[in-house]
């Protein structure tokens, strides 16, 4: 066996080469460093304000006719979930003082921006008759047309609409007392309204929608899932929503305690709009028509995870109070038409 020896290679360093040369260098002894020099020497920092409010560019303040802020915003929270396209003509200036049509009223689902005729509506109003306001908001893909929701409008004053959503619906579900022979029914079918138009009986989970006031367009819905209010937008608030020329707002309406727990006050937070302008409003249809249609915006998110259904009981209520809003709108209409008709015959005489 042969061996094989590696050995390092040796540099040989020239003999004729020199170190480095340094130069002389004085020894500088530090300065002990106490907190008084050390905040004497260091510049002080910059003075702020105790709060600094940063706000939005998109976001303004709109004062209210009581003089405090507008309860809310588009840009404030609102950020729209489910997008759905209300088509109804309305009512026209230029029209008698009757009743619309009872034409069905679509709803259709608007995806990317778009929606389609031809496709499968998510709800469908259906009037009882021209003559009767009363309507069921019913799910379009349902074959055997189960109302979500009934509209109920009965005659005279201080008698607001009822609605009375469908059992079906969790948050709206009461226990059903024992029959007995001599109690009626407070079921409405179709037939009944359409040829008794009888007295409807106002039961437990019928809900009211009700004015704010006697001189106010606001309307208040108190459901089990909270309360509601649909109004209608200042005009600052519709230059903040692009191609609005009229707003409804339906806003969640929540009494919180002050610090103290005394006081109370009323915190409004924006859970729909309904946006009625030149790409939004149903085709056919102008500015000055009353109860057309046009985009319904909603914002769910709150409920997204709830286990009760709360979720789908809220859409179904503001579609139904939103073409609720509609028809008064028409019935506005109908009332100024007659003011003016009357005007007319009492200056011809």
């Amino acid at each position: 066996m042969s061996t094989t020896i590696v050995a390092d290679e040796l540099h040989t360093v020239p003999s004729n080469s020199s170190l480095p040369t340094y130069s002389s260098a004085t020894g500088i002894e530090l300065a002990d460093i106490s907190p008084s020099t050390s905040s004497d020497s260091s510049p002080a920092p910059p003075a702020y304000d105790q709060t600094t409010t940063v706000t939005p560019q998109d976001t303004e303040a709109v004062p209210s006719s009581d003089g405090g802020p507008e309860p809310s915003s588009p840009g404030d929270f609102f950020t729209p979930t489910v997008h759905l396209q209300i088509e109804t003509t309305g009512k026209q200036w230029l029209s008698l003082p009757l009743g619309t049509r009872p034409d069905p009223i679509a709803i259709y689902h608007v995806e990317a921006g778009s929606w389609s005729a031809e496709s499968v509506p998510a709800y469908v109003s259906l009037r009882f008759s021209r003559n009767d306001g009363s309507c069921h908001l019913l799910r379009g893909d349902d074959a055997s047309q189960t109302p979500v929701c009934t509209t109920l409008y009965r005659f005279g004053p201080g008698k607001p609409p009822i609605f009375r959503p469908s059992q079906a619906l969790a948050p709206f579900h009461v226990p059903t007392p024992p029959a007995s022979s001599g109690s009626s029914s407070t079921e409405v079918s179709l037939q009944e309204e359409e040829n008794g138009h009888r007295e409807v009986d106002v039961s437990a989970a019928d809900l009211q929608i009700v004015s704010k006031s006697l001189t106010s367009r606001t309307q208040i819905l108190k459901t089990p899932v909270g309360t509601f209010q649909w109004r209608y937008a200042t005009r600052k608030e519709r230059a903040t929503v692009p191609g609005a020329d009229q707003l409804l707002v339906c806003e969640l309406v929540q009494t919180v305690a002050l610090a103290g727990g005394k006081k109370t006050e009323e915190n409004e937070t924006r859970i729909a709009q309904f946006v009625r302008g030149k790409e939004t409003r149903t085709r056919g249809t102008g500015r000055t028509t009353a109860g057309n249609g046009g985009r319904l915006m909603l914002d769910v998110m709150r409920w997204v995870d709830s286990k009760d259904g709360r979720r789908e009981a809220v859409e179904v209520l503001v579609v139904a109070s939103c073409v609720c809003m509609l028809k008064k709108e028409v019935d506005r209409r109908r009332m100024q038409q007659m003011v003016i008709l009357a005007a007319g015959a009492s200056g011809g005489a």
